[in-house]
């Protein structure tokens, strides 16, 4: 896989539950992605790019019950 590859993150929410994400956070993919640096940021765990064998095999998916 490429270096500079995109990772995407979907996430289900019922209409209700993304009318009233968007009353309070209009754009919430930046949010999101805020969140996402923010939490890389305070944990002291920097983003560094695997090798490319590494790479064509890290498909992962995460799941919480919580939501």
């Amino acid at each position: 896989m490429d270096k500079n590859t995109s990772r995407f993150v979907a996430v289900n929410l019922t209409d209700a539950e993304w009318h009233a994400l968007r009353a309070v956070t209009p754009d919430p993919c930046a949010w999101i992605k805020a969140q996402i640096q923010n939490l890389l940021a305070e944990s002291g765990v920097a983003p560094s790019a695997s090798n490319d064998e590494q790479e064509a095999g890290e498909w992962g998916v995460l799941t919480s019950s919580g939501f």
